[in-house]
């Protein structure tokens, strides 16, 4: 007994030490970090991961070199939630961006929230971001105010425009015949072209820190621009022996695809293909100058999509299989993606893992390795993944894992299971029928989620079940413009509404192929431009606002077809009605005032809008973007929507 007891002592002392040691070694020479972050590749769009008529040599080698992921998971299924969530380890809406963020936006990334960046920069490491950024255009948001040295890229997705009062360079350069006069018009402050029309259809800014230096961008040449940057800036520090952390977000293979001339045509898989496998050669440039400057066995690579492949696009697509569904879904599609790590020497080689991760588990990873506390004064819900990295693998406790879609948590995966609380896909999730289930998978037996089995496990069913309505309950905070909290609610009581409130979309008033009113009383400024109501988005969606002199009411009742009708509004006090009649009709009234109606009936709105009530303002997609992004300050009384 004295014996082992002796011998307990003395293991314990053995592994002290050696934890000891690898603290020391840590702190000596921390790794340079690579993350290699690409926009809607599908989770089989690469050899390791199946693809066949993609060829990506240098993928594959990196997962030869390294480990694969099976199971991991991005945080959210579109881009700025993902990114969010990705450099600061917390689910999206901790962080305030729940949704896409688009050049109308006045909000951001809060300044608050700490990113990879800032812990790497506390251990003296170089960092810079070149590409795709997408947490917000303003100033106030970008890389440079997030632990960032230096930033090069697009501010937000190449399928949207320029802020017409974006900070322009002295040594701004114009192409296609773009002038500084017609920026700041506003000429090009929308989306041009379709899903398949030219780069130049499509007005990108380049950013350099904060101000941009092109407009618009040519697309066919970033993937390689991007590289090309990102090996200048690993020479510069490597030479002065600094250690470096570089985010590499692609703007590929995002729609509308661009690939340089040297790789158009050269895929089986058409111009999708032709992206991927651009992607590719330059992950492979990467990799080659790591060898060249002798710090290839310091360098942890890791290469990874922001969310799944953009489906319904034809040859523009990518590939889930065998998983179901892609971005804009909470099926294993929409969020499980390709995920390899490549370090010589330190990471296993070849080892493929199976146990569930997810973006999340970057920040608390990449910290650890840096020899860098968490933050101990906010909730990281990712976890220290590297025992399943190192050569000597350990254990790493299985942690559920949430799949969370605008202000909702739609699912959970717990080992093998998945409960999906909303059905189907499309955008931000479908709400569930009343009185119907969600679905219960076995993705270990059913990876592509074709057999729902909540009949024959209840008890997995109802444990599931509760864990998504505790997380919704944790976590359910989103946005107002500016950045400032507001509580999503469960349940909508209009005798306690007030300016500044939020609420679950599925807990609005139902609004589908039916007339609804909504009234009550309003006490304003003169002229005031406020938002008063919105619920939901441009696609489907409805909004009353004040616009100077006039209460304006519009309705988005389906792709491209927008209605308003609108009527005097007196300063002060007043009472009003608005809505949809039961022939289609809008209509909006003042006081005593004569109802103002629509010409045109029967415009119902055809589905459940995607995003929630907001009293008060509209803080995401708008449903008229000619309201007014002013925050309502009058007095609201008696109000509803019924």
């Amino acid at each position: 007994m004295i014996t082992q007891k002796i011998t307990t002592m003395l293991t314990v002392a053995v592994l002290a030490f050696a934890g000891q040691l690898f603290a020391a070694e840590t702190a000596a020479k921390t790794p340079n970090v690579i993350l290699i972050f690409t926009d809607d590749m599908g989770y089989a769009d690469a050899g390791c991961y199946g693809a066949q008529d993609i060829s990506t040599p240098n993928l594959d080698r990196m997962a030869a070199e390294g480990v694969r992921f099976t199971d991991f998971y991005s945080a959210n299924a579109v881009c700025s939630p993902s990114r969010a969530a990705m450099l600061t380890g917390r689910y999206p809406t901790r962080c305030n961006v729940p949704k896409v963020l688009f050049p109308r936006d006045s909000h951001g990334f809060p300044s608050k929230e700490v990113t990879i960046a800032e812990i790497l920069k506390k251990a003296s490491y170089a960092t810079a971001c070149i590409g795709k950024w997408h947490l917000g255009h303003k100033p106030e948001f970008l890389p440079t105010r997030q632990g960032f040295d230096y930033y090069l890229g697009i501010p937000y997705s190449n399928d949207m425009w320029i802020d017409k009062t974006a900070p322009l360079a002295s040594d701004l350069k114009l192409n296609g015949g773009a002038t500084v006069d017609k920026i700041r018009s506003g000429a090009y402050s929308k989306k041009g072209g379709g899903l398949t029309s030219p780069h130049e259809k499509f007005q990108l800014p380049l950013m350099l820190n904060e101000e941009v230096i092109e407009f618009p961008v040519i697309q066919t040449t970033l993937t390689q621009r991007y590289t090309d940057e990102a090996i200048k800036f690993i020479k510069t520090n490597a030479n002065d022996n600094k250690p470096f952390f570089v985010y590499l977000p692609h703007a590929m293979p995002h729609i509308p695809l661009a690939a340089s001339n040297a790789f158009r045509g050269k895929s089986k898989q058409g111009f999708y293909g032709d992206t991927i496998e651009e992607l590719d050669f330059n992950v492979g440039r990467l990799l080659t100058t790591l060898k060249e400057l002798n710090i290839d066995d310091n360098t942890l690579v890791i290469f990874t999509s922001d969310n799944g492949p953009w489906l319904g696009l034809g040859e523009l697509s990518g590939r889930a299989k065998p998983l179901k569904g892609g971005k804009f879904s909470t099926h294993e599609g929409g969020q499980r993606v390709p995920m390899i790590m490549r370090w010589p020497g330190k990471v296993a080689a070849g080892r493929e893992c199976s146990q569930v991760a997810s973006m999340l588990d970057l920040f608390p990873t990449i910290a650890t390795l840096a020899g860098q506390p968490l933050p101990n004064d906010r909730v990281i819900d990712g976890q220290n993944i590297w025992p399943l990295l190192a050569l000597e693998e350990g254990e790493v406790p299985e942690k559920d894992f949430f799949y969370v879609y605008g202000w909702d948590v739609q699912a959970v995966r717990s080992g093998k299971w998945k409960l999906q609380e909303f059905l189907g896909g499309g955008a931000y999730g479908l709400k569930r029928k009343a009185g119907s289930k969600g679905a219960l998978y076995d993705l270990e037996s059913d990876p592509g989620e074709k057999k729902n089995v909540a009949d024959k496990y209840p008890e997995v069913f109802k444990r599931l079940e509760g864990l998504i309505t505790e997380k919704q309950k944790e976590i359910g905070t989103g946005i107002k413009p500016g950045g400032t909290k507001a509580e999503v609610a469960a349940k909508l009581v209009w005798s306690k509404i007030k300016t500044g409130d939020v609420y679950a979309s599925k807990s609005a008033p139902a609004v589908v192929k039916k007339a609804f009113k909504i009234s009550g009383e309003m006490e304003v400024a003169a002229e005031a431009k406020q938002v008063v109501l919105a619920h939901g988005g441009t696609a489907v969606g409805y909004s009353l606002y004040l616009n100077g002199k006039e209460l304006v009411f519009a309705v988005a009742t389906g792709k491209n077809h927008l209605e308003r009708v609108k009527t005097p509004a007196p300063a002060g006090k007043f009472s009003f009605e608005t809505g949809l009649d039961d022939k289609g009709h809008l209509f909006v009234q003042v006081g005593d005032n004569e109802t103002v109606s629509s010409q045109t009936g029967g415009h119902w709105i055809s589905k459940w809008p995607a995003e929630d009530l907001s009293i008060g303002f509209d803080y995401g997609n708008p449903v008229d973007p000619k309201a007014p992004k002013g925050e309502f300050r009058g007095n609201l009384v008696k109000f509803e929507v019924k």
